[in-house]
């Protein structure tokens, strides 16, 4: 058997007890604080009210919550998330509209209990930096029992410019799941039992990283894979019991993919392998964010690779490497291999965040397409492949307060200043003015009251031609407001965003109305250029809050009599 004792990169200082103090136990949940008070300094105040839905009206927000709004209307079905009412007749999931699935299914069962206007996005942000800043906490406890360490590596990891500049794609903002695999990975774990405990934590991680977006099960499921080969290294448990662990976390990441709807769609791929990519200076490239560094060259899409570790990350980062070439004996104890599965899983995804173009600031200094050519239905799936940084990005934040702390465990007040210091630096020198939740954001809601007629008579809602980002025409604010008004009438609509959509769809594009295409049970905003069409297959068309509306020529309700006010002909 080898050396089970912890590694002493985290052996705590001489005066940790055997059980952390009450000080050490309170410190994750400061740094909790700290979190969310640092996501309010951001302008998380103004999205957190959950009955404030506005904010959300625009770009890739809109996805995210007509994807939950319709499924508030759609009844129970397999998969869990799916949105038949959305995209009509094809239907979507929450899943493929990136509307965060694992929470909006908890909150179905309450969904009349609810309020109209409800998002939980605001929540979902506000909790995804407060829980970095506890899990922060938790791993710097792994080195130091001292609160006031525990705090400042929380905040600072809470500090983090990859999630705050994330705030465009929310459930994307999930990456304390991938501090705390770190946690995990750093965690001692004695005998098998604690192994097991620890395993089961990874696959809980998973299964919350798989029910919030695809591209962070891609990170943690590799990550669980690598925790499952070290804890074997080891000798805590048996290849067969750790091999074991790793396939059942990989199934269960499909299982819930299946559940909430993942497969469904056109396929699982797109263009933009290669060009949604990191740079190899991502690390210290601050594209705009920082008020001490100054911007590099990069390619126009490449901010999806964004990894810009922070002023105050990159300074402590200095200083530890520094004091480790005069600290050199202090580090000779430290069992090393134990990180090698870590560091190796990290170091792929992080060779895989460069894509096929690798370059150095926007220009290309390598090409490894034919390395990737067999796996492209793979890349085409990840295509957004610099988001791979990000578990290095914290892997060197984690490094950087632990090595500094296990340098200078005699003199905790090194520790201290140093992580004060960082803190401050880091929170300085990020530009939050630039932060999306300080931009307002107009939305239009329809007002006439003959709209309501609408609801009883009809059953579905259409723009004509279908408006489908990506894939048709889109007009945001007309989107936005008859799909608003689809989803308060409990009504179909033909429209939207998502990931992905059926072929057949982006046929109907430009497809012109068909004879007899006219359904008795729908409502058509009509393109000025197909209103003729419309016209003489003898439907009914008006204006109503200057758009062309048109229903079934034979229909008598309320609302086609309204068309009349302001007739078409």
């Amino acid at each position: 058997m080898s050396n089970l004792s912890p590694p002493a990169l985290m052996e705590p200082a001489p005066t940790t007890a055997s059980t952390p103090s009450r000080a050490s136990r309170l410190a994750p949940w400061v740094a909790a604080l700290g979190g969310l008070g640092w996501f309010l300094w951001l302008g998380g105040g103004k999205v957190l009210p959950p009955t404030r839905i506005d904010w959300m009206m625009r770009e890739d927000w809109a996805g995210h919550i007509f994807g939950w709004l319709f499924y508030r209307n759609a009844p129970w079905g397999l998969p869990l998330s799916a949105s038949p009412n959305q995209l009509h007749p094809y239907g979507t999931s929450v899943a493929l509209t990136d509307g965060n699935p694992l929470v909006a299914v908890l909150l179905k069962p309450f969904e009349a209990l609810l309020p109209a206007d409800f998002q939980y996005t605001g929540l979902w942000l506000g909790l995804c930096f407060a829980l970095m800043g506890y899990f922060g906490a938790r791993l710097v406890r792994e080195v130091s029992s001292r609160p006031e360490h525990q705090v400042l590596g929380g905040l600072l990891f809470a500090l983090a410019p990859p999630m705050a500049a994330r705030f465009g794609h929310p459930t994307l903002c999930a990456h304390w799941l991938l501090v705390a695999m770190l946690w995990l990975h750093l965690r001692d774990a004695p005998e098998a039992g604690a192994a097991r405990r620890t395993l089961a934590l990874a696959a809980l991680f998973n299964a919350v990283g798989a029910g919030t977006h695809p591209y962070l099960v891609a990170m943690l499921a590799p990550l669980a894979v690598a925790l499952a080969v070290r804890l074997a290294l080891g000798r805590v448990l048996g290849w067969g019991a750790a091999m074991v662990a790793a396939v059942g976390v990989v199934l269960l990441d499909v299982l819930v993919f299946a559940l909430f709807g993942y497969f469904g769609g056109s396929g699982l791929g797109a263009e933009g392998f290669g060009d949604f990519s990191a740079d190899l200076a991502t690390l210290f490239n601050p594209m705009g964010w920082s008020r001490l560094l100054p911007d590099l060259r990069a390619a126009p899409r490449q901010g999806e690779g964004f990894g810009y570790l922070g002023a105050g990350a990159l300074l402590l980062l200095a200083l530890a490497l520094a004091s480790s070439a005069v600290r050199f004996r202090a580090l000779r104890a430290v069992p090393w291999r134990r990180g090698v599965p870590l560091a190796v899983v990290v170091l792929l995804m992080a060779i895989y965040a460069l894509s096929w173009r690798v370059t150095w600031m926007g220009r290309q200094v390598a090409d490894l397409g034919a390395l990737y050519e067999p796996f492209s239905r793979l890349t085409a799936a990840f295509r957004s492949s610099g988001r791979f940084v990000w578990p290095l990005c914290y892997l060197l934040v984690a490094g950087a307060v632990l090595l500094w702390l296990r340098l200078w465990r005699e003199r905790a007040w090194a520790g201290t200043a140093a992580l004060v210091v960082a803190v401050a630096v880091q929170a300085y020198d990020w530009r939050a003015q630039r932060s999306p939740l300080h931009r307002p954001t107009p939305f239009r809601r329809l007002q006439a009251p003959e709209w309501a007629e609408l609801k009883g008579p009809y059953q579905h809602l259409a723009l004509f031609p279908p408006h489908v980002q990506w894939v048709c025409r889109y007009d945001e604010p007309v989107v936005n407001a008859l799909g608003y008004l689809a989803y308060r009438l409990e009504l179909t609509f033909n429209s939207g965003y998502a990931s992905r959509t059926p072929p057949e769809l982006a046929r109907e594009c430009n497809a012109p109305l068909r004879p007899g295409g006219v359904d008795a049970d729908t409502a058509y905003v009509v393109a000025p250029e197909h209103l003729a069409s419309f016209l003489r297959e003898g439907a009914r068309c008006g204006m109503l809050e200057g758009l062309p509306v048109c229903v079934a020529g034979h229909r008598t309700d309320a609302f086609a009599r309204a068309l009349e006010r302001q007739p078409l002909r």
